[in-house]
């Protein structure tokens, strides 16, 4: 084993947050992370890559090539990678991999990947990147990134959600169905996280393990786990670090699935903990706990790890594509993937995801907690992405001795009676500051003034949790924790506390200042409000690298201070705990989907997806498909869901390789990225209920825009199918560039099916570039009209390119600050510039764009050129170097040009404005004269105040 480096006990509770990836134990690529803020598809320095290829993996194979059988498994079976056909085709592809990996050298491999993709991950040098990406049958070469675990910190919300979600109880859904015991019987959720503490009651032995035809797990043995720690309620445990690296994790964690930081037991026990299990955390009750399907199995694939230091926690790609690659081959049912993604679809995780998703697996996904609009993570269209809501407020009252109550956040469930009330930092101990005194820090309290005493603290300096161990020490009952900023928090604290907002704490200060040593308060918890609501750090839409035509996040669930098992090392002997974060709203989703597949054995992931949404209500106070995608998770309704619209997985197919696009794939949403005059989408529902039913359509929001249903009823027997059309318009007063929202909503005799819908109106749809040559002559532009409304043209002058020569060398930027040296050119960019332009006319050459220190813009492919549009003023570094890190140095010229520019060609437009009619195609010609030889020139040509723009250039020889 590897030596890895140390870590104090007293950090290891810090280490619950941030997670890392990891693999199994192998050939490690330390030394080899890669750098934050990279991109990895245009990575070339030394590292590991994982290499995606373009055959179907074993999972979507579906015959056809060299004479080998289909493998992918259909009618809902479970994938069985035992099957003579499956294991030909694995051969196949893997010889295939050997080949190319041959051609360049035979690099270190880490992984092969063949179920869920077919690609491997590898060690590669600069020129080995190179090469591959210039090999046919590549799709995609990126360099292994970290990803993290999406969670917060716990902030104010009801610990138990499957009452709240109505499971329990006579009339929960559980006893409509057979009751806990066979919620999500005979099926394998799949967790890759960071493994499981296979002691906690949550994980108990469940019984005589029910058949499992096609699974094939296995128990991984490793640090502190053996055979005996799988059950028949953990029926595989894996663990992958090679990506990672061994000695890169920290002493506190374990080479093995056992669970290093508690994230990953946490979201385990959210999906499949056993149910009834009384829990108790620091001598306080908090009732029983169960997961969604307390009876599904669950697979647990570690690939999230901890480092000497917190920061450097996470997941790598390479690990997380091989967890998915092997939970795939398993044959999970379910997967739930808690890690923070990218925004694009076509990364190597999202088309792992594709793999699974083709045979048969359901994947629910984090949607990410930046909650910037735009923020969403895991944007593609086959995988379930889910954003956080509350659900039932813990809550407590800190009333004064005059009377006045507050209310705030507080996790407990004892009262203190009347006690004196200080604040922390009136009592400092000799030798502590005040300041520190006033946070409450370790050590900073006056033991003799805080004795049988409520302490007031504020935050910051210190975890929350800490502050109130600090005040136990010092002999306090009670703590008022006042916010400064960073959020209301629900926490299990070492003595009872009410956490209280800024205005409150503020007015709870004034009043210890005003009473003196007459100051008391009384603590005491008030129990819940039943809220769902979105939880103020959760991901929001658009999906804007999708071209707006996918629709995220698809649903919301529990996220807030959500009651699960957690590792006890690493949570201060705790076997349990309250977690927030997208990553606890996706394991509720992926056990619901368990619980869904239990019921309905052949229903398509896609199926089981449309059922969870179309049944979704909304969020109390602000809402929309935006912010809660179809609407928070409805376990009773969606067992019976009405309609449901599949997807056949050859969809997706054709969505990955841009053979269709995203609004025609029969999605449980619709989603129009650029609504240029109207367009038409096509959905196919069915009946999936027992009796026949009549629906009618209606249409809710959507101000300003049009949406018709053709036909606007439909009668449908049990297992018929009928395909809608749908007609979206942009009327003149739609508001253009913004996101409108609204719903399709299908009533029938006993169901109502609710579809979100998003389209994007906009001005007009023109080429982004168009080109000419000449000393003079012109260009036609062609466009349609977005909503028939009247833009006007204007023009800015053609600016001819500034021209220098530079010198290729080896070698790559540190992609986070800018290079110095003579490679380097300083360009001003001033306010008001539409559009600045730099390019390499002549050399093999990489071109990276730094502004205030960091990288704005890059390319490695040639030409390599960058565009930046409406960029910011300032000094912008351009650095270029030779391609591909190669060996050598040669001559290039980089061109730039910054636009518009005083004195440039004038450029003459046939007409001052378009439009007129929505979707009416109209054409204007762009003319110049008088250009000077020898010169490359570009303008712009922009359209009203929309920022939309076509780019004209023009090269004079």
């Amino acid at each position: 084993m590897v030596p890895r480096l140390h870590v104090s006990a007293s950090a290891v509770p810090l280490l619950v947050g941030a997670l890392l990836l990891a693999g199994a134990p192998a050939a490690s690529a330390a030394g080899h992370l890669p750098s934050r803020g990279a991109d990895p598809a245009g990575a070339t320095r030394p590292g590991v890559y994982v290499v995606t290829l373009g055959a179907p993996p074993a999972g979507a194979y579906a015959g056809g090539v060299a004479g080998l059988r289909g493998t992918r498994p259909t009618n809902g079976a479970r994938f069985d990678r035992t099957r003579p056909a499956v294991q030909a085709y694995a051969r196949w592809l893997l010889h295939g991999q050997d080949r190319l990996l041959s051609r360049i050298g035979s690099p270190d491999v880490l992984y092969r990947y063949t179920t869920a993709l077919d690609g491997f991950a590898a060690s590669l040098t600069g020129r080995q990147v190179e090469q591959l990406r210039g090999s046919a049958g590549v799709v995609r070469v990126e360099r292994s990134t970290k990803r993290h675990i999406d969670r917060t910190p716990a902030v104010a919300a009801d610990a138990r959600s499957e009452p709240l979600l109505g499971l329990t109880g006579p009339r929960g859904a559980w006893a409509a169905h057979g009751g806990p015991s066979s919620a999500g019987r005979g099926v394998v959720i799949g967790v890759v996280d960071s493994g499981i503490w296979p002691e906690n009651p949550s994980f108990a032995d469940a019984g005589p393990d029910p058949s499992l035809p096609g699974f094939h797990g296995t128990c991984q043995a490793g640090e502190r786990w053996g055979p005996a720690d799988c059950t028949a309620k953990i029926v595989s445990a894996r663990w992958f670090v090679r990506g990672f690296g061994e000695e890169n994790t920290a002493n506190a964690e374990f080479l093995s699935p056992r669970d290093g930081t508690g994230h990953g037991s946490h979201v385990a026990s959210t999906a499949a903990g056993q149910d009834d299990v009384r829990v108790h955390i620091d001598g306080q009750r908090f009732g029983t706990t169960s997961g969604m399907a307390p009876a599904a199995r669950l697979a647990v694939y570690k690939a999230c790890w901890t480092a000497p230091e917190p920061a450097d926690d996470g997941c790598t790609t390479a690990d997380t594509v091989a967890a998915v690659d092997r939970a795939v081959a398993d044959g999970v049912d379910v997967l739930n993937y808690s890690v923070s993604g990218s925004r694009v679809s076509d990364d190597s995780v999202e088309r792992a995801f594709l793999g699974a998703a083709t045979a048969g697996v359901f994947v629910a996904t984090s949607a990410g907690n930046d909650a910037r609009s735009g923020s969403v993570t895991h944007v593609a269209p086959w995988v379930t992405t889910v954003a956080a809501s509350t659900y039932g407020l813990l809550e407590g009252t800190a009333r004064l001795g005059d009377g006045t109550t507050y209310v705030g956040a507080m996790a407990a469930d004892r009262t203190v009676p009347s006690a004196r009330l200080v604040l922390g930092g009136s009592i400092a101990a000799r030798g502590s500051s005040v300041a520190a005194a006033r946070r409450c820090e370790a050590g900073s309290l006056d033991t003799l003034r805080a004795e049988g005493r409520v302490v007031v603290c504020e935050r910051g300096g210190s975890p929350r949790v800490d502050k109130s161990v600090a005040v136990d020490d010092a002999g306090g009952v009670g703590m008022v924790l006042v916010d400064t900023g960073g959020g209301v928090d629900a926490d299990v604290h070492a003595v009872p506390t009410v956490h209280l907002d800024a205005r409150a704490g503020a007015a709870v200060k004034a009043y210890v200042r005003r009473a003196g040593a007459r100051a008391t308060v009384i603590l005491a918890p008030r129990g819940g409000r039943p809220a769902a609501a979105r939880a103020s750090f959760s991901a929001r839409g658009p999906a804007a690298a999708s071209g707006g035509d996918v629709l995220k996040p698809d649903l919301t669930a529990p996220g807030v201070s959500v009651l699960g098992a957690v590792a006890p090392p690493s949570d201060s002997g705790r076997a349990w705990d309250l977690v927030s974060g997208t990553s606890t709203s996706a394991p509720h989703v992926a056990g619901l989907a368990a619980f869904v597949a239990g019921l309905h054995p052949r229903w398509s992931p896609a199926r089981i997806k449309s059922a969870l949404m179309t049944t979704a209500y909304d969020l109390a106070g602000r809402h929309g498909p935006l912010v809660e995608g179809a609407g928070h998770i409805d376990p009773t309704r969606t067992l019976d869901p009405g309609l449901v619209l599949d997807t056949d997985p050859s969809a997706w197919q054709r969505l990955a390789a841009g053979k269709v696009a995203a609004r025609d794939v029969n999605a449980a949403s619709v989603a129009v990225g650029d609504l240029v005059g109207h367009a038409t989408v096509l959905r196919r529902i069915t009946n999936v209920s027992n009796r026949r039913e009549s629906y009618a359509a209606r249409v809710k929001g959507m101000p300003g825009v049009d949406v018709q249903a053709f036909p606007a009823s439909v009668r449908l027997a049990p297992g018929a199918t009928r395909t809608v059309r749908l007609r979206i318009t942009a009327r003149p007063t739609a508001r253009v560039d913004h996101d409108i929202t609204g719903w399709l909503v299908w009533r029938g005799d006993r169901h109502r099916v609710r579809i979100p819908l998003s389209v994007h109106p906009t001005v007009v749809a023109a080429p982004e570039q168009v080109a000419g040559a000449g000393d003079r002559g012109r260009v036609v532009v062609r466009g349609r009209s977005g909503n028939g409304r009247t833009v006007k043209l204007r023009s800015t002058g053609l600016v001819p390119a500034r021209t220098s020569p530079v010198r290729l060398h080896p070698g790559k930027p540190d992609r986070t600050r800018p290079p110095a040296g003579p490679e380097v050119r300083t360009i001003p960019v001033p306010a008001g510039t539409d559009v600045a332009r730099f390019a390499v006319a002549s050399g093999d050459a990489d071109l990276y764009v730094y502004r205030d220190g960091k990288l704005v813009g890059s390319a490695t492919k040639t030409p390599a050129e960058v565009t930046l549009t409406q960029p910011a003023p300032g000094a912008y570094r351009v650095y270029v170097s030779a391609s591909g890190g190669a060996n050598g140095t040669g001559d290039g010229v980089l061109q730039t040009w910054v636009v518009p520019e005083r004195g440039g060609s004038a450029v003459a437009l046939s007409t001052d404005a378009v439009g007129f009619a929505p979707g009416r195609r109209f054409k204007y010609s762009a003319s110049w004269k008088d250009l000077k030889p020898g010169k490359h020139y570009l303008g712009v040509v922009s359209y009203g105040d929309s920022g939309r723009h076509t780019l004209v250039e023009v090269n004079r020889p």
